[in-house]
């Protein structure tokens, strides 16, 4: 009897020194991804097969697309705050696409297009031309994204501010003036007399040009080309806008004569002339501003002055 009670005290102890032993806890995170993608696309304007125009859309590349996901949502049953906020740019086709990280359950996702400044082009039997700068609105729309799945979200942007360039009212307007050339005169009394650099002489048969700043047409610069009269008179006809037209607040030009081979002469009055060292008459530019339809921009004087001896 003593020896099973002896048993039994043994067992009690080993059983008391035993340690009880711990389950560690192991968090897992149930979140995934999700792809969001789509196509960000622009106004442009194109034939309607019936001599008028209508609207259609192209890619707007470089736009910036954003997707937030607040920690809330991602994470239901904590106190997380904030938000994750996911970036990129369209490429060249206005596509996009976006890898998020999402759940099971599904978040709440925001997805938003910056506006962006860019052109109302017109694209006529597949070539684009380009148009008036414009601003195209941004955009924000909602999805609820679950890890393992991707959302599509397109958006199309439209001109807000320009005007459709092809229901420009397109005008005429005239530039003239004349060409010379100057060069030295001596007075009429000793070989010694003063030299002055002040007489200028009509150049006739001289190719002028004038460099439009915006062509109503192209909606970009435009080069006139035309020849000088036998009293160094030239006319320019440009096309160009009424005052106060959308988009062509600045109607100027500039013309200018090329470099030209020749001598700088010395001129003896009344009539004699002596041929001076050759060289270069260097170009010459003059700004005409405010050009738009029906104007008469006379007295335009250009002159070659400025000269380099070889």
């Amino acid at each position: 009897m003593k020896k099973s009670i002896l048993i039994l005290s043994l067992t009690a102890a080993m059983f008391s020194c035993k340690k009880t032993e711990k389950t560690e806890f192991t968090p897992t995170d149930v979140t995934g991804n999700s792809v969001v993608r789509g196509k960000v696309t622009k106004e442009v304007i194109i034939p309607n097969g019936s001599a008028n125009w209508s609207n259609s859309t192209v890619g707007a590349a470089g736009v910036k697309v954003n997707v937030t996901i607040r920690k809330s949502s991602l994470y239901p049953n904590s106190n997380a705050q904030g938000a994750d906020v996911y970036s990129t740019t369209t490429d060249s086709l206005g596509n996009y696409a976006i890898t998020v990280k999402s759940n099971a359950a599904g978040v709440n996702a925001s997805i938003s297009f910056d506006g962006f400044i860019s052109t109302l082009d017109t694209v006529i039997n597949g070539v684009t031309k380009t148009g008036l700068s414009a601003s195209y609105s941004g955009n924000v729309q909602n999805r609820t994204l679950i890890m393992g799945q991707s959302a599509q979200v397109d958006y199309n942007s439209n001109a807000t501010t320009a005007a459709n360039p092809n229901n420009i009212k397109i005008g005429t307007a005239t530039v003239t003036g004349s060409l010379g050339i100057r060069h030295y005169t001596r007075g009429t009394e000793a070989s010694t007399s003063t030299i002055v650099f002040d007489t200028t002489i009509a150049l006739a048969n001289r190719v002028v040009y004038l460099d439009f700043s915006k062509d109503p047409t192209l909606l970009t610069t435009k080069t006139y080309t035309t020849t000088t009269d036998a009293n160094g008179k030239f006319t320019f006809n440009v096309s160009t806008v009424a005052s106060g037209t959308s988009g062509f607040n600045a109607q100027n030009a500039t013309i200018w004569i090329p470099d030209m081979i020749a001598t700088r002469d010395t001129l003896k009055a009344p009539s004699s002339r002596v041929t001076g060292k050759s060289g270069v008459f260097n170009k010459t530019t003059l700004g005409v501003n405010g050009i738009y339809t029906g104007d008469i921009k006379n007295a335009n004087y250009i002159n070659y002055n400025s000269f380099t001896q070889d």
